[in-house]
């Protein structure tokens, strides 16, 4: 829970002006003073700002009497100091205060004005003291002294090298003369004390250890009082633990116990929180172990071996051990190079060897981070590292910063769903990536939503909603951002650094607490609260913990004013002042607090448990009650060991379901040194009792209750976390429906007694776990990772930076695995229930059989009670049981799949399952697993079957993937069995090499050794095929006969290709095919998409298929199913009475009506805006009517003429002269979406291009696009097919009738401009039926005639197919003789055209306005209404 940030620093220790080498460092008792000492000098730094206090400096006749400096050792008053040096003499020092009591710093502004500090942010206002530093005195005793420490107040534990440990008092030390010999207070001889060998539990005899040498002394010592006794390395390289009966130290109540396994000790380390003696090994390895309360000896914890990116022995001897201040994390470093930093009970947090150095360092030979020495700073936020080697001009002294999980030194927030992160001055929050999806309610900004104003909240918009109870789990397991809050100046500056550190549940409230005071942090409004009256803030110094409960932040705290013992609470939502908090004062310090619900558990100093009931009166006050009290000194050596406890309802027997949510807390539960004791209240009493404290498990760092859960298998549960042991769970094991009932019911006694009702499980975790979600059934945690940021060996930038990433992990397969384990498949299914509406529950299943699998099919060992059957079945009552195969078994070897499949089905059968679930996606996975294990045939006749499904469900995606899939299998492995199938040993044993050619070569030695039952055998080589039976006789006259070769002996398969089988699995025939049915069927999209998709030649085939699929009968139809297809209005609705007479009387009823919309044709272009074009006199149509009648008044008028008409048309004049006016109704047409109006436009492109002119037609009326309509009229008309002809003609006269038949139909107004095409074409069809009833005219007035009515024709159509005048063709490109000469027959049917409408001709320009403009006012009302109808 310790993670490293930033560069390591390299900080200058010596003296000012030097770069001597720093041979130690020890900071004091409160981490607050640093104590460096070189060769010859010693000098006290201050922590935070790291500046010098006070130096002294050794005189040259004291180096060369007493030798250089080794060991220094703090006071723990922080007033002396011991030096050890390296001739074993002992240096005492004085450290005096300043009684002025004027700080080191002196900050005045210098005279120019713009060089003064006009903020007071730029003042340190840290009171740095002056101090003094002066030699006492120099001890040398009858022996060397070879170390040193202190155990207590007064007395200094010494070890000298003649196998003693002498006790010395302080004050002895001070009055005593220069070169004085003292007599210790107690000398313990350590070759007289007995010392004891543990015997292993697997071991047979007892191990006989020599006893101490001559020549061994202690060289390793560190003393705990929760221990009583001293971890001990001596010169031999053995481990012992030396324990005394009292505190007097005495040889006649001292005995050692020798450390088993440890041969090679090195260095040792005591954990005073855990009674943790760790033990550093020559072999790079760290042996931890604890005390056995029952025996009193030494009981083996774990091993701290560093495995990954290590090569074996490369790290060398462990030279230095280092718990931090908390006790949560153990520093190591080794002789050859490298840091780590391990949890208390195993689990590896941070490694240097993982960092990037760059590519030129080598870690094995030259490691940057070679290191002697390390010392934690304040509260553990630093670590001074000394380096073997000092480099030259360069200090050797590395500091590296850290940030802390806020559990080591605030437990209570286990209850929290956010990572929260404490720096010396800052926080780090992980509490999502965005806020503002979580709290979509009420007003309030975030962090998140950029650098926010102090307004607060406001109403303009900009803020968001707040939901009273948000759930944020989701977001959590998603963001990786972290969010740094920075503590205020006016805070950090006389209160660093940070000691405690809380967040309420809905992340919201921030609260940190400093050396002295509080401090809280609002998430919605972004601005800190500090104590206004700064008096009130200097006043209490935090201990014990913080806590939010219901907008109050509680505390428990020492008041320096009236020197008492408190609990404060502070509303969150007023200013931090005494008036508005609450007091209540407690026996002893708080040591620890936790809540549950309503209740407040309180342990203090004294041993004694407190449980208080808290009531809310009002926004901004509370009562708190003592409910009852709890003596606990019987289950703990120090109330200090005691490390958490909480209360909950959790209990160790099943409760009924109605007393599940009980706000009644009914358990007490301690972890006192890693061990979880449970305190349970007996039945008919109110307050739980000691003595039925139950120890649930050991080695436990950290634990959390999910008590809080309502519908939620998860609930009830305790969860522990064991560092290396990893994760714990106590969890209920609930009956089956049935019997939960009758309990309920009949009471407990009707369910089975030998149930178990809870059990415990464990399963190993990736990573460190911060925080747990329940519900999610995730876990959260961070991991340390670095970056190079300069690749120089010579700058100071050099190191790796140290950044933290979060990760997370799911829990859910581990549980599930270990419930189907112990048969308890109904708790698992339940448990997987309540989490299958999770986004990651496949994967969670996933990882479950992914497990097993691995675990069992690379198993050498027989396994006859399989767990992979369970796992499968389980799988199975899920619908994601296809999918979870599949996928795990990509992820697998392939080596392994024989082993699956086995058990799990065969993979044709499971792909024939997801066929006919729908499943689509996980059948196409399935190919591959059938692409390895069966021969290609196989695999490619199931895509084949794939393809087509998928093509029919418009799976788009899924089909290109197919179509890839074909493709890349080779055409000469279809027939060829599959030989890269591995067969597993647990299936059929491994096949050899060479053995059948081996055994028909050695028959007779064969039947030699086993006499006359071995016989040879003879192997046939033919290949059968896998595929049916019915398919194998067609198959086989294409394959050629297997000959074996007589040079090798192995069979060998000679075949030619078939072309047969190419058709049976031709893509292109596929493709076609459903081409074609999406055609018949009309769904032109569908066809679009598929030619997008699967890159599909749409206009070769649409030309292939003009005349069959591309061919339409009924127009309307077509018409109106594409408007179901496009989820258009119906182009034909209900038709109405008499709607031909509605018709004519809107037409009367219309003066100038405008034109109907019309668009040019072309992909991009996009249709012009509905409305009615002004019609100017002069724009009226141009078509001289002779007669016209109407056979009935419901019919469609039809025009008859007999005079001729030039059969050019430019664009102007279509758009303008043909736009017959309409009524309103028929002008207020829809117009398509635009993204919908360019596909269809590209689909028209397209149809044109093939020559399609029946689908061409239908969206051109579709689009409304007259243009087009006239391209593809004039395009038929140059086909000179009188069939085309008659069809187009037919089908806009069928379209023209359906339109009027219903009133109100999208078309009229269109359909109505349609009606030169249809005089176009009656006219041409005419010509072409009078062509070929006359005779051939003479050459020389055809060949004139010709020439004029290819130029007539010109004006139809320019290069690019667009209508245009013939006017601007005038310098373009004509038809001459010679272009017609090739085609005779299309020259005389051009002279017999415009022989036939001479007249027309000749009469030019001015019989196509100027006549007909002064007969329309002449015609009657009947020939003006058919006039219109055109």
């Amino acid at each position: 829970m310790y993670y490293p940030v930033g560069w390591p620093k390299r900080v200058g220790l010596a003296l000012p002006g030097e770069s001597a080498s720093i041979r130690h460092i020890c900071c004091d008792a409160v981490k607050i003073l640093v104590a460096a000492v070189g060769d010859g000098f010693l000098g006290i730094w201050y922590a935070n700002p790291l500046i010098p206090i006070a130096f002294f400096r050794r005189t040259e006749d004291s180096l060369r009497q007493y030798g250089a400096n080794q060991l220094i050792v703090w006071k723990p008053d922080s007033r002396q100091l011991a030096l050890l040096t390296a001739s074993g003499a002992l240096l005492l020092y004085q450290l005096d205060f300043d009684a002025n009591g004027s700080g080191i710093l002196q900050q005045v502004d210098p005279p120019a004005a713009s060089l003064k500090r006009e903020s007071a942010e730029l003042f340190i206002k840290e009171n740095i003291p002056r101090l003094s530093l002066r030699e006492l005195c120099s001890v040398t005793l009858g022996s060397v002294i070879t170390t040193v420490c202190c155990i207590s107040l007064s007395e200094l534990l010494l070890a000298t090298q003649s196998c003693e440990l002498l006790r010395l008092q302080w004050t002895e030390l001070e009055h005593a003369e220069n070169d004085l010999e003292l007599p210790a207070l107690s000398a313990i001889k350590l070759r007289d004390i007995p010392f004891y060998v543990q015997q292993q539990p697997q071991q047979s005899s007892a191990r006989n250890v020599p006893p101490l040498s001559r020549d061994s002394y202690v060289a390793s010592l560190e003393y705990s009082p929760f221990i009583g006794g001293c971890a001990a390395v001596f010169s031999d390289r053995r481990a012992a633990f030396l324990i005394a009966n009292h505190l007097r130290f005495e040889t006649d109540h001292m005995h050692g116990f020798w450390v088993p396994d440890v041969e090679d000790a090195s260095v040792c380390s005591v954990n005073h929180k855990f009674r943790l003696l760790a033990y550093g090994q020559e072999s790079s390895a760290v042996n931890v172990y604890a005390i056995d309360d029952a025996s009193g000896g030494l009981e083996f914890s774990h091993r701290l071996m560093l495995t990954e990116n290590v090569l074996p022995g490369s790290l060398g001897s462990v030279n230095e051990l280092k718990w931090s201040p908390d006790g949560c994390v153990l520093a190591v470093s080794w002789k050859n190079g490298g840091l780590s930093l391990w949890s208390t009970f195993g689990a590896l947090l941070m490694s240097t060897l993982s960092w990037d150095f760059g590519l030129n360092v080598d870690l094995v030979r030259e490691n940057p981070l070679k290191l002697r020495r390390l010392e934690w700073s304040t509260e553990g936020y630093q670590l001074f590292m000394l380096k073997q080697h000092p480099e030259k001009d360069k200090s050797n002294v590395l500091q590296l910063q850290f940030v802390k999980s806020a559990l080591s030194m605030n437990p209570c927030m286990t209850t929290s769903p956010h990572i929260l992160l404490q720096g010396d001055d800052c926080l780090y929050l992980n509490q999502g990536n965005n806020l503002e999806l979580t709290y979509a309610g009420s007003h309030g900004t975030f962090p998140s939503s950029g650098v926010g104003s102090d307004e607060g909240i406001s109403g303009d918009g900009d803020c968001l909603e707040l939901k009273q109870s948000p759930h944020t789990g989701s977001i959590l397991t998603e963001s990786k951002y972290w969010t740094v809050l920075q503590l205020p100046l006016n805070y950090a500056a006389t209160n660093w650094p940070i000691r405690y550190a809380a967040i309420d549940p809905d992340g919201l409230h921030l609260a940190v607490a400093g050396r002295t005071g509080l401090a809280h942090y609002s998430l919605v409004t972004r601005r800190w609260k500090l104590f206004g009256n700064e008096s009130q803030e200097k006043d209490f110094v935090v201990s014990g913990g913080l806590l939010w409960w219901h907008g109050f932040v509680v505390m428990g705290c020492y008041s320096l004013l009236d020197r008492t013992d408190e609990l404060r609470c502070y509303p969150a939502d007023c200013k931090l002042d005494n008036q508005y908090g609450h007091k209540l004062q407690v026996r002893a310090p708080v040591i620890s607090l936790n809540s549950f619900r309503h209740q407040l558990i309180v342990l203090t100093a004294d041993g004694i448990v407190s449980l208080f009931n808290m009531s809310k009166n009002s926004a901004y006050a509370l009562d708190i009650e003592c409910a009852y009290e709890l003596d606990v000194k019987s289950i703990c050596i120090h109330p200090a060991c005691i490390v958490s406890l909480t209360v909950t309802n959790l209990k160790n027997e099943l409760k009924p379901q109605g007393q599940l949510g009980g706000d009644q807390a009914e358990t007490i539960i301690v972890n006192v040194c890693g061990r979880i004791l449970m305190i349970q209240r007996d039945a008919g009493e109110q307050v739980p009792n000691t003595l039925l404290a139950t120890c649930l498990a050991s080695c436990v760092e950290v634990f959390w209750l999910s008590h809080s859960l309502e519908r939620c298998a998860m609930r009830d549960c305790l969860w522990l976390y064991s560092g290396a042991h990893g994760m714990r769970v106590w969890l209920p094991i609930l009956p089956p429906g049935r019997e939960r009932r009758e309990g309920e019911q009949g009471g407990a006694q009707r369910l089975h007694s030998f149930m178990s009702k809870r059990i415990m499980l464990s399963f190993p975790l990736k990573l460190y776990p911060l925080v747990v979600l329940f519900d999610n059934v995730i876990v959260l945690g961070v991991e340390n990772e670095s970056t190079l940021y300069v690749n120089e060996q010579g700058s100071h930038f050099s190191l790796p930076f140290a950044v933290m990433e979060r990760k997370s992990q799911i829990y859910l397969h581990k549980v599930l695995r270990q419930l189907i384990k112990r048969n308890l498949g109904y708790s698992a299914w339940e448990m997987a229930q309540s989490c299958c509406s999770l986004p990651y529950f496949p994967h969670a299943l996933e990882l479950l059989l992914h497990e097993v699998l691995e675990e069992e099919a690379t198993s050498k060992q027989p396994i006859p009670d399989a767990q992979l059957p369970s796992i499968l079945d389980f799988i199975r009552e899920f619908p994601v049981y296809l999918e979870t195969i599949v996928q795990c078994a990509r992820k697998t070897e392939i080596a392994l799949w024989p082993y699956l499949f086995s058990m799990a089905g065969k993979p044709k059968d499971l792909f024939q399952m997801c066929l006919q679930s729908e499943q689509l996606d996980t059948a196409a996975s399935y190919l591959i697993i059938l692409q390895n294990l069966e021969p290609s045939v196989v695999s490619k006749q199931y895509a084949t079957m794939l393809l087509d499904i998928a093509l029919q469900q418009r799976k788009w995606e899924l089909a290109k993937d197919l179509i890839r899939f074909l493709k890349a299998i080779d055409p000469n492995e279809i027939d060829s069995p599959r030989s890269s199938m591995v067969v597993n040993v647990k299936i059929a044993p491994p096949p050899q090499v060479n053995t059948q050619q081996q055994v028909n070569q050695n028959a007779d030695a064969f039947n030699m050794v086993l006499g006359p039952i071995a016989r040879e055998r003879s192997f046939s080589t033919t290949v059968t095929s896998n595929l049916p039976k019915d398919k194998q006789a067609s198959a086989t006259p294409g394959v050629a006969p297997v000959t074996e070769s007589s040079s090798s002996g192995a069979p060998s398969v000679v075949r030619r290709r078939s072309t047969k089988q190419r058709e049976t699995f031709c893509i292109d025939l596929i493709l076609q095919r459903h081409a074609r049915q999406l055609l018949q069927n009309h769904k032109l999209m569908d066809l679009g998409y598929m030619c997008a998709y699967l890159d599909f030649h749409l206009v070769s085939w649409l030309s292939q298929e003009s005349e069959r699929a591309a061919k339409l009968d009924d127009f309307a139809g077509a018409l109106q199913v594409l408007h179901e297809e496009l989820e258009l209005p119906t182009p034909f609705p209900t038709p109405v009475k008499d709607d031909f007479a509605q018709l004519r009387g809107s037409l009367r009823q219309t003066g100038g009506g405008g034109s109907s919309q019309t668009s040019e044709s072309g992909y991009f272009s996009l249709a012009t805006p509905n409305g009615a074009a002004t019609q100017s006199p002069q724009l009226q149509p141009s078509i001289r009517e002779e007669e016209e009648e109407l056979q009935q008044p419901s019919s469609l008028p039809i025009l008859k003429t007999r005079s001729g008409s030039q059969l050019s048309f430019d664009n102007f004049r279509y758009r303008r002269l043909y736009s017959l006016p309409a009524s309103e109704d028929d002008l207020a047409v829809d117009m398509l979406p635009q993204k919908l109006s360019i596909k269809l436009r590209y689909l028209l492109q397209l149809f044109i291009e093939a020559n399609c002119t029946d689908y061409a037609l239908v969206l051109s009326i579709l689009l409304q696009d007259a243009a087009s309509i006239s391209r593809i009229v004039n395009g038929i008309i140059r086909s000179e097919s009188v069939h085309i002809c008659q069809r187009t003609e037919s089908a806009l006269k069928q379209l023209s009738q359906s339109t009027f038949e219903h009133s109100g139909s999208l078309y009229r107004g269109f359909v109505l401009t349609l009606q030169p095409h249809v005089y176009l074409l009656e006219q041409y069809i005419q010509s072409l039926g009078d062509v070929t009833c006359s005779p051939l005219q003479d050459a020389s007035p055809g060949t004139e005639q010709s020439v004029d009515v290819a130029t007539g024709l010109q004006g139809l159509q320019n290069e690019e197919g667009e209508f245009v005048p013939s006017s601007q063709q005038a310098n373009g490109n004509q038809w001459t003789v010679a272009d017609l000469n090739p085609n005779h027959q299309r020259l005389t049917r051009h002279a017999s055209v415009e022989s036939n409408g001479n007249a027309a001709v000749a009469s030019g320009s001015s019989s196509q306005s100027t006549p007909t403009q002064r007969q329309l006012p002449s015609q009657n009302g009947r020939e003006r209404e058919g006039c219109r109808l055109m």
